[in-house]
């Protein structure tokens, strides 16, 4: 029985050569940028010329970058017209113990990632802000909900008015510290009868409730 012969050394597998000390491993998805990271130097480097110290960061599918209020509306046409965000998404605020921060949410068409631009204003009866209705048409009518329930001055805005509460209503509904005066709820209840504030139009012509909050037999007339 011949007996099998040993490996001679060029016939042994070569193992993998470990790192010298103090050097890692190179990951070849190590130094490559994600798609949002790279929009959101893009939106830094756009804003530059107007922010020198303007920071854009990735926030989940957004790039958020945080803006001067007197730069907001030359941001955001910077942002239009040189990254193509054309789009206006979203207007809201949010109400911060120690200031306000508005928001305005827009998309390019090219890709997926929106741009979230935040200013910060102080946390007072109707703040000052720059309308944005001439950079993004559709701004109109968020901004009216944001100046209603938040009570942010929208300044250049052409026609700001209040869009879900009663011209009279008294303060800002979202305001962390809003209250209302409860007589002011009675009274607009009281107003047209006490079963169901029955206003005169959508009555049975007289105007006087039905007794049946307003609804008349059979169901609501179409």
């Amino acid at each position: 029985m011949t007996e099998a012969s040993e490996p001679q050394p060029d016939e042994v597998a070569s193992e993998p050569t470990e790192s010298q000390p103090g050097e890692a491993a190179a990951d070849p998805t190590e130094s490559q940028p994600s798609e949002l990271e790279v929009h959101a130097s893009r939106v830094a480097g756009a804003l530059r010329s107007l922010i020198p110290d303007v920071v854009a960061e990735p926030q989940r599918q957004y790039v958020r970058v945080v803006v001067p209020v007197e730069a907001l509306e030359a941001a955001a046409r910077t942002l239009r017209d040189n990254l193509g965000y054309a789009l206006l998404s979203m207007v809201t605020a949010v109400d911060y113990p120690d200031r306000i921060e508005v928001i305005y949410l827009a998309f390019a068409l090219e890709h997926s990632h929106g741009v979230e631009i935040r200013a910060v204003l102080p946390r007072e009866d109707l703040p000052d802000c720059p309308s944005l209705t001439s950079v993004w048409p559709g701004a109109e009518f968020q901004e009216r909900e944001v100046y209603d329930l938040m009570g942010i001055n929208f300044v250049g805005h052409p026609d700001l008015r209040r869009i879900l509460t009663e011209d009279d209503f008294p303060g800002h509904p979202l305001r962390k510290d809003f209250s209302i005066d409860p007589d002011y709820v009675l009274m607009r209840h009281l107003r047209y009868g006490v079963e169901g504030q029955l206003r005169p139009e959508i009555g049975r012509g007289s105007g006087a409730s039905d007794g049946n909050g307003g609804v008349p037999p059979g169901g609501p007339r179409t």
